[in-house]
């Protein structure tokens, strides 16, 4: 009896310390799952704080370098500003041949709204025909309104205009015909009018038709022309100041040769060393655009006033406008979109013989 009470006694410790030991077992492998996702949390912590110490650290080195290529800049004022001035000129040149293209289009737009098409009539030819003349324009679903000024209207208006009262008397016969004027509808075609005014020719009595927006026709067509020669012309300005920042930049490589040199026997990029001569040349490309701006706008005001007088010849009552804000984006974009090529360009040139691979 004690040895049966002895063993169940064993079995029962045996028990108890086995799920001791399985206990502790479980708290040591929680406690390492813990430590291990801790260190690993850890680690997560300050590749985040490396990766963002990094991005500073590269923001403050570009804004540092782009603070001593303007200080560079602004040593040489002189030097700077020729080479400013030069790039101005070649972008200021596209954008005022494109802007005065724009305002003459919006003239011919604002005069185009109200076309007309004028009827000469047959010198002699009787009212009974006019008025059937008349009677056919009205049922045409082309014509809005229809006005006819007979001779004696004519002639009388233009005495009061040209102020020749003496001239119909000294002639003794009166040289105007009647004209029948036509006001088409807004909805109407230019091939419809086409159409209308071969069909009017044709009709008895009438001598000549005449449609007011054929010279209209011709001056869209001269813009269209004068509006892709600016397209063009930018493209070979742009060339032209891509070489003139890109020569530019090659001026301050020279004079900075040793400086090169040194940086890259001491392990300096080439990325690292064209990183002045590249934030120069988007300088350059800034201040061009700028100072771009500004001639145009100046440019623009002196050309106002003219731009008004040709405006009242057209009974228009148009302002000359300026380059809007997407011009302006264009031109700014494009001025650092050129510095970066011809910096790249001239370091690239260049580099091959101080910096070696």
């Amino acid at each position: 009896m004690s040895l049966f009470n002895k063993n169940n006694r064993r079995q029962q410790d045996g028990r108890r310390h086995r799920a001791a030991d399985e206990k502790a077992g479980v708290g040591k492998s929680a406690g390492s799952t813990v430590h291990k996702d801790a260190h690993t949390h850890k680690r997560g912590a300050n590749r985040q704080a490396a990766a963002t110490l990094t991005l500073h650290s590269l923001f403050s080195l570009h804004r540092q370098v782009g603070k001593d290529a303007l200080n560079r800049l602004l040593k040489n004022p002189v030097a700077s500003l020729l080479n400013s001035l030069l790039i101005a000129v070649a972008f200021s040149l596209p954008v005022l041949l494109f802007v005065l293209v724009s305002n003459v289009q919006v003239l011919g737009a604002t005069w185009d709204g109200q076309p007309k098409i004028s009827i000469y009539l047959n010198n002699g030819v009787s009212q009974k025909v006019i008025d059937q003349r008349i009677a056919d324009y009205r049922e045409s679903p082309l014509i809005k309104e229809v006005v006819y000024i007979s001779p004696e209207q004519g002639v009388s208006d233009f005495q009061q205009k040209a102020g020749l009262q003496d001239v119909i008397t000294q002639l003794g016969f009166n040289p105007l015909p009647g004209v029948i004027e036509l006001l088409p509808v807004s909805e109407a075609s230019f091939e419809q009018l086409d159409d209308a005014v071969i069909h009017f020719q044709r009709m008895d009595g009438v001598d000549q038709v005449r449609l007011d927006r054929q010279w209209v026709q011709r001056l869209q067509a001269i813009l269209t022309m004068l509006e892709r020669f600016a397209v063009m012309l930018g493209g070979i300005l742009g060339l032209t100041v891509i070489l003139v920042i890109s020569n530019t930049v090659r001026l301050s490589i020279e004079s900075r040769r040793d400086e090169i040199k040194i940086i890259s026997m001491v392990g300096g990029t080439r990325g690292f060393i064209a990183m002045p001569f590249i934030y120069m040349g988007i300088w350059y490309g800034v201040i061009g655009a700028v100072l771009a701006q500004v001639i145009v706008f100046s440019l623009l005001t002196v050309l106002s006033h003219e731009m008004m007088d040709i405006a009242g010849l057209y009974n228009s009552e148009m302002v000359l406008s300026g380059p809007g804000f997407s011009i302006l984006g264009i031109l700014l974009l494009s001025g650092i979109v050129f510095g970066v090529l011809g910096a790249m360009s001239s370091c690239y040139r260049h580099f091959q013989a101080l910096v070696p691979d």
